[in-house]
């Protein structure tokens, strides 16, 4: 593969011109090592973006080839270093949790995480230490049910999906009030003016759609887009598949589970662009039978998160069928520029997720075996 230049000043050049970078001058020492780096930095770049950026309907599309501007080094540019770890197999009550976490992060990078099975919700300090727990299980005020999702409102309190309701705390875990929403829905977003979006399940069908409710939790209107796909069904009864809505920089994204595209829609829901990349999502298996619909394991694209103001991270889960009974499962994730270009891979190690991006560029992973456990990370790219 070529590059874009190549390394013109090794390190056994500068000794053999006898360049002491001990006895010259601050300004001249850090010109050097920073000219030093950029040079390596642009080793590791492709010379040209593979892509192709058009108008499809009115809508601009940043259409993405393979393999990315990192090229064949996108698997070693990319390292994380661990800053603390949440969650233990023996130990005190509130570090040890049940096998699905939700995990949500405040502007002074405090962590909220909502251990479904055991029915409670917890704040970790930014240095990962406890500092309370409320909930249990039951259906009274303050209690859960079916606890799924967690986030943020723009006034600061903490909501907790539990079924088709919405709990609120303040941030010292006292509970405020309830919400019921119209319908079942599987996850939410909270709108910077306190709207909530949340996304509904698909009847006859893959996919998704959405719904806009008041900060009271009233039916405003529904999303104007919606995702289907696979067969259909000839009965009634509900069939979902993949999808999230993302909120970031006030515009609302979508990773289509289906197939790679991820669709960036202004607050009302019009959409204003397409990223996508040439990667097969292999569709699911379905058993449809006379009254009931099976699925199997299959990719899975999104949701996308995004570091700081620099990247955007989508998630893809790739399943591999061994035998009748075996599927080998992994996670990557595929890192986008400003410019919505492919940069590379990153594979994650195996029984572990990204679930959130902090303000401050903090990665937080959710690891399942051997235990449940959060582990914050910073980002190092070579």
């Amino acid at each position: 593969m070529m590059y874009a230049c190549q390394l013109a000043l090794t390190f056994d050049t500068i000794l053999r011109k006898r360049i002491y970078i001990g006895k010259i001058m601050m300004k001249n020492n850090l010109i050097i090592i920073l000219a030093i780096l950029t040079m390596f930095a642009a080793c590791g770049t492709k010379e040209e973006w593979e892509g192709e950026i058009y108008k499809e309907h009115g809508v601009m599309v940043v259409e993405n080839r393979d393999p990315g501007l990192w090229g064949e080094e996108a698997g070693d540019k990319v390292q994380f270093m661990e800053d603390f770890s949440i969650g233990k197999y023996e130990g005190e009550d509130y570090l040890m949790f049940v096998r699905y976490l939700s995990i949500v992060v405040d502007s002074e990078l405090n962590l909220y995480l909502l251990d479904r099975g055991n029915h409670r919700l917890l704040k970790f300090s930014n240095k990962g230490n406890f500092i309370w727990q409320t909930g249990r299980k039951g259906q009274g005020p303050g209690e859960f049910q079916y606890p799924r999702e967690i986030s943020i409102s723009p006034s600061g309190e903490i909501a907790v999906q539990d079924g088709s309701a919405l709990h609120f705390y303040t941030m010292d875990g006292d509970f405020q009030r309830t919400l019921k929403l119209r319908g079942s829905f599987m996850n939410f977003t909270i709108l910077p003016d306190g709207r909530i979006l949340t996304t509904k399940m698909m009847r006859g069908q893959l996919g998704l759609s959405a719904e806009y409710h008041s900060k009271e939790g009233q039916f405003l209107k529904k999303f104007p887009d919606e995702y289907r796909y696979g067969p259909k069904f000839s009965f009634g009864g509900g069939a979902w598949y993949g999808g999230e809505f993302k909120l970031y920089d006030n515009k609302i994204y979508l990773s289509l589970p289906g197939h790679y595209e991820i669709r960036e829609y202004d607050l009302e829901g019009k959409i204003l662009g397409k990223i996508r990349r040439d990667l097969k999502i292999k569709q699911p298996e379905i058993e449809i039978k006379e009254n009931s619909v099976t699925f199997h394991l299959s990719d899975v694209s999104g949701p996308c998160f995004f570091y700081k103001n620099e990247m955007m991270i989508n998630l893809v889960n790739t399943v591999e069928k061994k035998d009748e009974k075996k599927y080998e499962l992994k996670k990557f994730m595929d890192f986008f520029n400003q410019k919505k270009q492919f940069l590379g891979t990153y594979q994650l190690p195996e029984n572990q997720t990204l679930a959130a991006i902090d303000s401050e560029g903090h990665f937080y992973f959710i690891q399942w075996e051997p235990y449940p456990k959060v582990i914050r990370s910073k980002l190092i790219l070579f």
